[in-house]
C-alpha cells in the first residue's frame, strides 16, 4: 500500500502532523508520500490533514484517480472529514488493514465557453456560485436542457452538489440533501423576485448559465477558484463522470454527524 499524505499548504502545524504520521506509517512497513515532494502518481490511498476547504482542494485533484480519501479534521467544522486529528493513532491500523466503508460523493463538471468554444473545464466537489462582486443587481439566464427557465435578477445564484447543500447554499435558504443523491441544488442568493425560490433537479440535467447584465460578476468554484464572468462566456453544469471516495472508518453515518457539525457551525459565530 501506498499513502499519499496532503497537508493544508498555508498551515504550518498540518505539514508537522503529516511529517509524524509519515513516520508512524513508514513503522508500519507502509510506503508514504507527501504531496509536492515528488510524489510518483501511483497511490492507494490518499490522507487529508486540515479543514474543509483542504479536503475541497484533494476532491478536485484526485477524485477522478478512484482514490479512498480520509478527511482528518484539523480546521474549524470538519464537515467533509471523517476523524478528529487527536483520534488518528486510535484508526491508525483499522486504516492500513482497509477495514473502512466508502462514501460516495458526486461531483459537478464545470466548463466555462468563451464564444462558443470550452476555454475552461473545472471539477467541483461543493458548488459553482456566480454572483456580483459589489452591492450592484446582476442578471442572467438559466436554461435546463436547452428549455429556458427565465431570467435570475439578484445578488447571484448557487448551484450546489448533495455535499454543497450544507455550505454556501444552506447560508443562503436552500434545503439540506442526503449526500448519496445526485442532484443539483439551484439556490438563488437574494433574488429580486420573490418567487424564485430554490430547486432539486435531477443531475441528468445539463444547466447553462448565460449573461444578461452581469458586469462585475464573477465565477467561485468550491470558494477557491475565481473567474471573471464575462459578456462572452457561459457556463455549462453536469455531473462529473466520477464520485469523490470518501472513506468511513467509523460507520456513524452523516445524519448522526449532521446536528453536530450544524451547531459547530453557529458556534464559530
Amino acid at each position: 500500500m501506498k499513502i499519499l499524505l496532503v497537508n493544508n499548504r498555508y498551515k504550518e502545524h498540518t505539514a508537522e502532523m503529516a511529517r509524524k504520521l509519515a513516520g508512524k506509517l513508514d513503522a508500519l512497513n507502509i510506503d508514504v508520500e507527501i504531496e509536492g515532494e515528488g510524489q510518483s502518481g501511483e497511490q492507494d490511498l490518499v490522507i487529508v490533514l486540515g479543514g474543509d476547504g483542504t479536503i475541497l482542494r484533494a476532491a478536485r485533484h484526485y477524485a477522478s484517480r478512484n482514490l479512498p480519501v480520509l478527511g482528518v479534521n484539523m480546521g474549524t467544522v470538519g464537515f467533509l472529514s471523517n476523524i478528529e486529528a487527536d483520534e488518528l493513532d486510535y484508526y491508525l491500523k483499522q486504516l492500513v488493514s482497509s477495514n473502512y466503508a466508502i462514501d460516495e460523493r458526486m461531483m459537478l463538471n464545470i466548463d466555462l465557453y468563451e464564444q462558443a468554444k470550452i476555454a475552461e473545464s473545472f471539477y467541483c466537489l461543493n458548488e459553482l456560485v456566480v454572483r456580483a462582486a459589489t452591492p450592484r443587481m446582476v442578471s442572467f439566464n438559466l436554461a435546463i436542457d436547452g428549455q429556458n427557465l427565465g431570467v435570475y435578477r439578484g445578488d447571484g445564484l448557487i448551484i450546489a452538489s448533495p455535499t454543497g447543500s450544507t455550505a454556501y447554499s444552506l447560508s443562503a435558504g436552500g434545503p439540506i440533501c442526503d449526500p448519496e443523491m445526485n442532484a443539483f441544488i439551484i439556490t438563488p442568493i437574494a433574488p429580486h423576485f420573490i418567487c424564485q425560490r430554490p430547486m432539486v433537479l435531477s443531475s441528468r440535467r445539463l444547466l447553462e448559465l448565460t449573461p444578461l447584465d452581469c458586469q462585475g460578476a464573477i465565477i467561485c468554484i468550491d470558494g477557491q477558484i475565481r473567474r471573471d464572468f464575462k459578456a462572452l462566456n457561459t457556463i455549462g453544469v453536469s455531473r462529473a463522470e466520477f464520485k469523490l471516495s470518501l472513506v468511513d472508518l467509523k460507520g456513524s453515518g452523516f445524519f448522526n454527524n449532521m446536528g453536530n457539525r450544524l451547531r459547530r457551525i453557529e458556534g464559530i459565530w
